[in-house]
């Protein structure tokens, strides 16, 4: 099945929902707005420490685990309806328009903002739908919290019904340096090939490049 197939399949296999507050262009920021205490999101700045959480393969790990590798970082939950097929799509072109050994010094992740119902199982599965080499993280609601804010990104969870609810979140993908600072963003209004150039500028900045 091609991975077009699979995003179709997984947004309309999930639960749509009245409930979203946010307007859709709040929806596709291309850049975060600084959650309160949050480190600075200015190009350059240090993104993305501290925090601890854990891999769908069960295996605990903290912002050391990736130190040395470019990231590419979405927050999201595995319920989401369109926004992070969407988000894991474009980030899974991108790797594919890598080279190998390229692909090898990136890292991307995703990490779950639904603490009650991501689980590190849901997750492994969700990811495996996208890219071989996405990593799908999840934690507690404080250890998530701490990696939105290290993240300085927004999310919020949102009743729509009964025990039902829905995540509202941002759809930022972060482009995190090697030596983790911020490089930029990747905009899934562009085409790929500007997100594989910007990588490859990140990747080319690299102590090892």
């Amino acid at each position: 099945m091609s991975r077009r197939a699979v995003l179709i399949t997984l947004a309309v296999g999930m639960p749509i929902s009245g409930g979203l507050g946010w307007l859709a262009s709040e929806w596709m920021l291309p850049t975060p707005r600084p959650a309160p205490g949050s480190r600075s999101s200015g190009l350059g700045a240090p993104m993305g420490s501290p925090f601890a959480l854990t891999e769908h393969t069960g295996r605990q790990v903290t912002d050391a685990t990736y130190a040395g590798k470019v990231r590419l970082v979405f927050f999201g939950f595995t319920h989401c309806p369109d926004i992070c097929p969407t988000g894991l799509g474009y980030m899974a072109d991108a790797m594919d328009g890598l080279t190998p050994a390229e692909a090898a010094r990136v890292q991307p992740l995703f990490i779950s903002v639904d603490a009650g119902r991501d689980t590190p199982e849901l997750l492994a599965g969700y990811v495996a739908a996208f890219h071989p080499r996405l990593v799908g993280l999840s934690g507690t609601e404080p250890e998530v919290a701490q990696a939105a804010r290290a993240f300085g990104t927004l999310y919020a969870k949102v009743p729509t019904g009964g025990d039902s609810y829905v995540m509202d979140h941002s759809a930022s993908i972060y482009l995190i340096g090697a030596d983790g600072r911020l490089q930029g963003f990747l905009d899934t209004h562009e085409p790929p090939a500007t997100a594989i150039g910007k990588i490859r500028l990140a990747l080319a900045s690299a102590p090892d490049a």
